[in-house]
């Protein structure tokens, strides 16, 4: 994957949003106090703009929802700006070797694999840092799903983004599992001890030492997207 493919991947992820109820969007028409504040995406989908009325939004991206504001108050289409306060309609989807396991989290809009794995609270020891996929399944598109390697590794030991995607809405994150991983999931716990010991394979993750400051862990600084 070249910088150019991942930047085609990555442009436009927040402006192509389509909002949904309970977003919450921040809302600024110049010159206009009385329009500019945040409003709240209600269950039949619309906001609330009182006396002007209650124009539906939902299933909407943000340029189309500024130019609903400006046709239904009269303001001029280049003075209204729109914008998501929080994301709390869509969700993201984990798999594998991530701390807390298998699991939906809020999307939260610009996020890349990393800023999310580093959210959640980082991957396992026995993770697989270079064995991450990224699946979208345009289900709401009818498109063909598709699936992207992300070296996580390489994101974070050498400092190489191309990988390193935004993520969208729906989006499914596998973390894969080192072969040690598989086969000592498969011995009694009473005799992990002893196989590790034998063949030298403890975890060399540490919590006292490798967080916050690990890579792999929440709270490390996260490498320039």
């Amino acid at each position: 994957m070249n910088d150019k493919y991942t930047a085609t991947r990555n442009d436009g992820v927040v402006e192509a949003y389509r909002v949904a109820c309970p977003d919450e969007l921040e809302i600024d028409v110049a010159g206009r106090t009385d329009l500019s504040r945040a409003r709240i995406i209600g269950p039949d989908g619309r906001i609330d703009l009182g006396h002007y009325g209650q124009p539906r939004v939902e299933g909407r991206a943000l340029a189309e929802i500024a130019g609903v504001i400006a046709q239904t108050t009269g303001a001029e289409p280049s003075k209204v700006s729109v914008r998501v306060a929080h994301f709390r309609s869509e969700q993201l989807f984990l798999f594998g070797q991530v701390i807390g396991w298998q699991r939906s989290i809020p999307y939260q809009g610009q996020e890349t694999v990393l800023d999310v794995l580093q959210r959640v609270g980082g991957i396992t020891p026995g993770a697989a840092p270079a064995e991450v996929l990224l699946v979208r399944s345009y289900l709401a598109e009818g498109k063909k799903p598709e699936v992207f390697h992300v070296d996580l590794a390489a994101i974070v030991l050498k400092k190489d983004m191309r990988t390193n995607l935004r993520v969208l809405p729906q989006d499914q994150i596998f973390v894969g599992e080192t072969r040690q991983a598989r086969v000592e999931r498969c011995i009694p716990p009473w005799i992990r001890p002893i196989y590790q010991s034998l063949w030298n394979t403890r975890p060399s993750f540490k919590p006292e030492t490798d967080a916050p400051g690990s890579p792999w862990v929440s709270g490390a600084d996260s490498p320039a997207k």
